[in-house]
């Protein structure tokens, strides 16, 4: 069934204001579009064509039909009730009818993460001083050096890189700037693509993205993904392997070696405590090293 006319007028408004006025990434914007349209498809077959007529329970009866997991389901509640709140503050509609509905309980998976060794053998995995290869190395260098997220790692600019300091400065979600430092196997693997061999890929002049593929052009996050993908079974690595692996690996080794949690939280980006704590699960002896050094009566 097709949006009604009048919804697809709303959802392109709605869409703006995520990606003008409220600045979340792309994905989020795309995602939270998509989950409203398909909410107003459910909507105009219960002949409840105006989004201003929802009721709590019509929120609660189109989350019951699609058998969606519980992260899945959240991020509908999410969008739905975003979607609402634009309608009321804009006078358009009432009460906010998700509010009500409570998201079902999820449980977090616990990130994949590789063992330093796995590690060492995915950055050893380009072999040679093809132009690809020193390039392929250099990116994955620092994805594991820095962690930074994948539409991070792709976006990032020659202008944003500091070689001399070890530097790299980005914007995470919703446009927050950070500065993260990178150790001298990335410096040294950036040093010979960059100054080496970006220039080969270059086609246009003009072009500030770091990597770039064979094209000349940005990798996209898919090309990313798929670069990732073949070094790691170059390695020999038989888990599933992402560029997201290689940031929890790097947040779970720094954990792992001592580093303060409230750091690794800014080193990621991350707003809320919480989401960082999730690396602490992967190792107990990380617990309860840090309450026998801190706690006066640990010991």
């Amino acid at each position: 069934m097709k949006v009604p006319s009048a919804w697809d007028a709303v959802v392109g408004r709605f869409r703006d204001h995520l990606e003008l006025e409220r600045r979340l990434s792309q994905h989020t914007v795309r995602a939270y579009s998509e989950d409203v349209a398909q909410y107003g498809r459910y909507l105009a077959g219960q002949r409840r064509a105006d989004p201003s007529l929802a009721r709590p329970a019509d929120v609660e009866r189109f989350l019951a039909t699609g058998g969606w997991a519980a992260s899945t389901a959240a991020r509908k509640i999410a969008a739905i009730r975003a979607f609402h709140e634009f309608l009321r503050r804009r006078g358009a509609a009432g009460e906010n009818p998700a509010l009500s509905v409570r998201p079902p309980r999820r449980s977090r998976p616990l990130p994949d993460v590789l063992t330093v060794e796995q590690v060492n053998a995915l950055m050893a995995a380009p072999r040679g001083e093809a132009a690809q290869a020193v390039r392929d190395r250099a990116l994955l260098e620092l994805a594991y050096a820095t962690g930074l997220r994948a539409s991070e790692l792709t976006g990032l600019r020659l202008e944003e890189m500091d070689l001399e300091e070890g530097l790299v400065r980005c914007r995470g979600k919703r446009q927050r700037e950070r500065i993260v430092p990178f150790g001298s196997k990335a410096r040294e693997a950036l040093l010979r693509y960059l100054e080496g061999v970006r220039g080969t890929l270059l086609r246009d002049r003009s072009e500030r993205a770091v990597f770039l593929t064979r094209f000349g052009r940005p990798f996209t996050r898919m090309g990313y993904w798929k670069l990732v993908q073949a070094h790691a079974r170059g390695a020999g690595i038989e888990q599933p392997v992402s560029p997201h692996t290689l940031r929890h690996s790097c947040a779970t080794h720094l954990l792992e070696g001592g580093c303060d949690l409230r750091v690794v939280q800014e080193f990621l980006g991350h707003r809320s405590i919480g989401t960082t704590q999730i690396y602490t699960h992967l190792d107990r002896n990380y617990l309860r090293e840090v309450h026998t050094k801190f706690h006066p009566r640990a010991s």
